[in-house]
């Protein structure tokens, strides 16, 4: 979208560019979208250690083998490289959406 600013007689017309309401509320909605997904990926991993390891040093009631403890697994790389990827795409569409009002 172009409007046209009103010139005087003899003059050349001006092009300004009007910003576009729609990217930068989408570009808003993806970077709120990817810190959402950041955070919950960023909680979901934290929860896993401590459930997996606990919080503080080892006393009685705990293993004090490590082997003997259940690491979180294979599942929580694959979900922290999803988040990732989309945290990524996001981000991407953020930054295209904000750029474009310039």
């Amino acid at each position: 979208m172009q409007a046209v600013s009103a010139t005087g007689a003899g003059e050349d017309r001006v092009t300004a560019t009007v910003p576009r309401k729609r990217s930068y509320f989408m570009a808003s909605a993806a970077t709120v979208l990817a810190i959402g997904i950041a955070a919950a990926a960023t909680w979901l991993t934290a929860m896993s250690f401590v459930e997996a390891y606990g919080i503080g040093a080892t006393h009685f009631g705990q293993s004090t083998d490590l082997a003997k403890r259940a690491g979180p697994g294979m599942e929580l790389v694959v979900l922290d490289a999803v988040a990732l990827l989309f945290v990524a795409v996001l981000a991407r569409v953020a930054w295209r959406g904000f750029r474009s009002n310039r």
